[in-house]
Formats: C-alpha cells, structure tokens, sequence
C-alpha cells in the first residue's frame, strides 16, 4: 500500500508504513549520531515516540517524508544537546570516598574478608586466639599483657607467631 492512501488507514499505520520506507536512513542517522549502542536504542525509541506523538500530522503533512526528518533532526539535537549537559565530569574526592564508603560491592568484600579472617582465627591455637583477638579490637601489648596477666613480651611472642600463622592461612584459603 502506498502512502498516497493515507485516509483508508489509520495514523499509526501510516507511521509504520513511512517507519519501514525510510528505516535505513533512519538507521544511518542514527548510527552517525550516536556511538553507544545503548544510547543509540535509546535514542531510536525517542524518535519513534516522537513521531507516534506526531502520527495524525504526519499522515496530514504534505511532505510527511520531511516532515519526519524535521522530527527526527529535532529529537536528535535534543540527544546531542543533553549529552553534552551530562557529559562525565571527575567526582570531588569527598564525595567519590563517601560513594566507594557506601558501595554495597566493597562492604560485601569486606564482610568476605572478615569472614575469611575468623576462620582463620578459628584455626590458630587458643592462646594465640586470645591475643589476636585483642589485637584486633584495638588494645596494645601492654593492655593485652594487664588482660591475659602474662608479660608483655610474652604477648609481643604471641602476636608476632599469630599474625604469622593468620597470614599463612590466609593465603592458603584464597
């Protein structure tokens, strides 16, 4: 059916009529305009939606060929002109340290390591589990030593075979 027969169908069948008649230019312009292929759908359907919006205008046009190029070059500029709006820009570091503080993916890192960490610590004697745990919780030697009432070089042995130990665990759980 041609495109001169436009009373016997409907506006939206008129624009998937002209859609497929010039789906190759479309194609083209869009291809030139738009490198990101996600973008570029995204872009396709803009000017689809445009279009649909404008089908009865299209069907009445005189020209609706142009009239849809007009549409298209419209849409396109409006495309381009966003784009550039959003164009990426660097991130103050404050703000890029508060998003990475928040990343889910980086706090479910850290949780997996924690959990590696405490199998870890299962595995090490009793009396090296006391003082790394200690340890870890932020006391010094000298805490640790006044909490265990052992000495505190006794304690400085314990967290250097510990951490050792936990290292060599560690590795071998990756």
């Amino acid at each position: 059916m041609s495109l001169s027969a436009t009373h016997s169908i409907t506006p939206e069948q008129f624009l998937l009529q002209l859609w497929e008649q010039n789906h190759g230019a479309i194609g083209r312009t869009l291809v030139a305009t738009e490198a990101d292929p996600s973008a570029r759908d995204d872009l396709k359907q803009d000017i689809f939606m445009a279009l649909y919006q404008s089908a009865t205008r299209l069907q009445a046009a005189e020209n609706p060929r142009a009239y849809l190029f007009r549409i298209m070059h419209n849409v396109t500029v409006d495309h381009i002109a966003r784009a550039q709006r959003h164009k990426w820009q660097p991130l103050d570091e404050n703000i890029q340290q508060q998003m990475l503080d928040e990343c889910p993916s980086l706090q479910v890192d850290e949780q997996l390591q924690n959990q590696q960490l405490m199998r870890a610590v299962q595995q090490l004697s009793l009396a090296n589990q006391q003082v790394i745990l200690l340890a870890l919780e932020d006391l010094d030697a000298p805490e640790i030593a006044d909490i265990l009432q052992i000495s505190h070089g006794a304690v400085r042995v314990r967290l250097n075979r510990a951490k050792t130990e936990l290292m060599e665990l560690m590795q071998n759980d990756k």
